[in-house]
């Protein structure tokens, strides 16, 4: 009797025991939501409910490389909407994180996409960061290239601008011209015009700012066309064809302060400094806080 009674405490003790021992397992390891779950947030590009539903499993699989990657992608395109500043700054710190360490993996899902959003980030971080920028975006233009993928469409015009404002103009120009050989907008060919210029290809830079006059019906890249032809012209001393550029802008808006501008610069260098002060002085009446034209007008010429 009394090793029965033993043995019925026991099993009344394991009866007890088990559903606790299952509920303890369970608070170790509870159901995290599914990479379908998380997938679907992605496809209906409802980023806050990615990065909360990615949380749910990092929390659980901190170095879980498709959580990580997911929460690294919402993190830049909910920061990429952002109109103020330091709340985008928080979304892109939070997009470099997680991408970085789901990199630390060997088995990181869309790696290509990975590094371009990662450059993507490191650009919208600032200037301070663009080295990392130009780094990654590279890396994932020949990703793709060496998988037979097809990169995306803007990953080469960013690793041109990253590469110009590091000063690295030859680079920026290479990076222009394999995104040009890919195809032709009226803004890229206004980009790669810009970035010959700044590497001391003045021919080319003037080729290619006429080719994209050619092909723009917008008119706010045929402004700016004709004010980085007139540059070049300045730069040249050709400066009745850099009139005519400037000339050409004020018919399409009488109101540009610097169009007048760089006129009073060309009256200066034809010797005929009252237009060029008349000139001067429109660019202060359109635009009081021209700081050029006032120090042209403070000058003694």
């Amino acid at each position: 009797m009394i090793v029965l009674a033993c043995l019925a405490a026991g099993a009344l003790g394991i009866a007890f025991l088990v559903p606790a021992l299952v509920r303890s397992a369970r608070a170790r390891n509870p159901r995290i939501p599914s990479e379908e779950s998380i997938l679907a947030a992605w496809n209906a590009k409802d980023y806050d409910s990615v990065l909360a539903l990615a949380a749910e499993g990092l929390a659980q699989r901190p170095l879980d490389p498709f959580r990580l990657v997911l929460s690294g992608f919402a993190s830049f395109y909910r920061g990429v909407g952002e109109t103020d500043g330091e709340i985008r700054t928080h979304y892109m710190d939070s997009a470099v994180f997680s991408l970085r360490k789901a990199l630390t993996s060997p088995s990181v899902p869309f790696r290509s996409q990975v590094s371009y959003i990662l450059g993507k980030a490191y650009y919208h971080k600032g200037p301070y960061y663009m080295d990392e920028a130009a780094r990654h975006l590279e890396a994932a233009f020949q990703d793709s290239a060496g998988r037979g993928e097809a990169a995306p469409s803007d990953v080469l015009e960013y690793a041109a601008v990253a590469y110009s404002a590091l000063g690295e103009h030859v680079k920026s120009v290479e990076a222009f011209e394999r995104a040009l050989a890919r195809g032709k907008t009226d803004l890229l060919l206004l980009a790669a015009s810009r970035a010959y210029g700044l590497a001391g290809q003045a021919d080319k830079a003037e080729i290619t700012v006429l080719e994209a006059l050619s092909l723009t019906e917008d008119s706010l890249v045929r402004e700016k066309s004709r004010f980085l032809l007139g540059e070049l012209y300045l730069a040249r001393k050709d400066y009745g064809m850099a009139e005519e550029q400037y000339n050409l802008i004020l018919e399409m808006n009488p109101e540009s302060a610097d169009a007048h501008y760089y006129l009073g610069l060309i009256w200066q260098e034809k010797g005929d400094p009252v237009r060029a002060r008349a000139a001067w002085r429109k660019a202060v009446s359109l635009d009081p806080m021209h700081t050029a034209a006032r120090q042209k007008l403070a000058e003694r010429i």
